[in-house]
């Protein structure tokens, strides 16, 4: 009896943990963000700045701007409907540490494919706008 119990347990641990489904965000570096931005049309880009620091300095083709901290503070995240949860979205910021914490705030949200630009801006060796 002990052995079927065993037996049955490890059967409904194996199958609840093949269910959960490990999402998380995509590290990225600058040449793979110059391959998606020469492929723009299937991603979405969100610099997750201040407004401040997305006009003094930004990286061209990154067109939302959705500042962390007041994503972080908003518990609707409303900012985040006007972008389509289904296309992959790259996100960026000055040195790669909000951006990893929105990125989780994506994922949570129900975005499929979340990418984060590792060391941010600051880490950006290309032009900037």
């Amino acid at each position: 009896m002990k052995k079927i119990f065993g037996v049955l347990m490890i059967l409904l641990v194996t199958f609840t943990l093949s269910g959960c489904k490990d999402v998380d965000y995509i590290n990225i570096d600058n040449d793979e963000l110059r391959t998606f931005l020469d492929d723009s049309e299937n991603y979405q880009f969100v610099d997750v700045r201040t407004s401040s620091e997305y006009y003094k300095e930004r990286i061209d083709g990154f067109n939302y701007n959705i500042d962390y901290y007041l994503l972080d503070e908003d518990d609707d995240h409303s900012d985040l409907d006007k972008l389509d949860k289904t296309i992959p979205v790259v996100i960026m910021c000055n040195s790669g540490n909000r951006s990893v914490s929105a990125a989780l705030i994506f994922l949570d949200e129900g975005f499929e494919t979340v990418y984060n630009l590792e060391d941010g801006i600051q880490g950006w060796d290309g032009e900037t706008e």
